[in-house]
């Protein structure tokens, strides 16, 4: 899609919905009845032509209001906890209060929250893009009536709005490099959805590093649905029909090795004597848990304070970014007591 340009005009707007200004007029102010058919054709044109508002037009909301909201998926997500915090933290220091939303990863939510943050008047938002898709023209109409957003964690927009995720690539490789060189060959994979980029970044990393050593991948070892603890069960269910079974598994966040251990626990599975096991995403737990799990760390701290800088940026100047980022953070392998060295398979004749 187009990046936004300030010198397209409403004029221009009407003439590529094909509808009068006062339409668009009434369609960028939510004042008015407009269609449903007529309102999504405007949403279109200010999408395509990448339509910004005089920054004159941002000031009529009023004075800053010294808001800004966070919209995240899950607040009892123990990777989400902790970067909401540091991020409020980070706004605090700035003078700023945090509002927050939790979209459950619903689209119909998050474009809710979107209007419902628009009509406080919050300075600016920090999002985490949900699972679920078609709400893009939401987040575009928004920031074509002046608001400021950065994504954070996940990334959609990334011709339009800053981001600031992990290196989900590097971390999987890591991760999987690691358990190779433990002598690993039959590596369980489990993943969410590779419709989001953590979940396609992470895929990458693992396909790579399982191709670089030469390993052939079996899919009956990998496991690719949603980043859930439900999942993380249903997924080790399966993995542990298998015969053989997998000698490790690599379960890529927080939620699917909460499901992946249960379920190791219920069949009194020794970890990592029978099956060796690391993560995605560190949190205090699991160096409590026994053994301690090894995995890779994302730096949430750094995460949170870089996606406040590049809001604040933005606020501050009054205009988007002239070429959007993506600001890749390095992950760090946290070796604990869950993988264990195996001897290599014998190969088949």
């Amino acid at each position: 899609m187009t990046r936004i340009k300030s010198s397209v005009t409403i004029k221009d707007l009407a003439r590529r919905a094909n509808v009068s200004p006062t339409t668009v007029s009434r369609v960028l102010n939510n004042s008015g009845y407009v269609s449903e058919e007529t309102r999504l054709r405007v949403e279109q044109a200010i999408a395509e032509l990448g339509y910004q508002p005089d920054a004159r037009a941002r000031g009529l909301r009023g004075k800053p209001s010294n808001l800004v909201a966070l919209i995240i998926p899950d607040i009892l997500n123990v990777f989400y906890t902790p970067l909401s915090r540091a991020i409020e933290q980070n706004l605090k220091e700035h003078g700023y209060t945090m509002l927050l939303g939790v979209t459950g990863e619903s689209a119909d939510l998050y474009v809710q929250y979107l209007q419902s943050f628009w009509e406080s008047r919050v300075d600016g938002i920090i999002y985490v893009p949900p699972a679920s898709g078609g709400y893009s023209v939401h987040t575009r109409r928004l920031v074509a009536q002046g608001m400021p957003m950065v994504e954070v964690n996940r990334q959609r927009e990334v011709d339009l709005l800053d981001g600031v995720v992990a290196d989900n690539f590097r971390g999987a490789y890591q991760a999987t490099e690691y358990l190779i060189n433990l002598g690993h060959e039959r590596i369980a994979f489990i993943v969410g959805s590779p419709e989001i980029t953590t979940g396609k970044n992470r895929i990458k990393g693992f396909y790579r590093a399982m191709m670089d050593a030469g390993l052939e991948i079996d899919p009956e070892l990998v496991k690719i649905g949603v980043f859930s603890k439900e999942f993380g069960i249903q997924a080790t269910e399966e993995l542990l029909e298998l015969s053989p079974r997998p000698t490790a598994i690599f379960a890529t966040s927080n939620r699917l090795l909460m499901g992946a251990m249960t379920v190791l626990v219920d069949h009194k599975v020794r970890v990592p004597d029978e099956i060796s096991v690391i993560a995605f995403d560190d949190s205090e737990w699991l160096s409590f848990w026994q053994p301690p799990i090894t995995t890779v760390d994302i730096a949430i701290e750094e995460m949170a304070m870089l996606a406040v800088q590049l809001l604040l940026r933005w606020i501050r100047e009054g205009h988007p970014p002239e070429k959007p980022r993506t600001y890749s953070l390095s992950t760090m392998l946290i070796e604990r007591k869950s993988c264990k060295r195996v001897s290599p398979q014998p190969k088949r004749a």
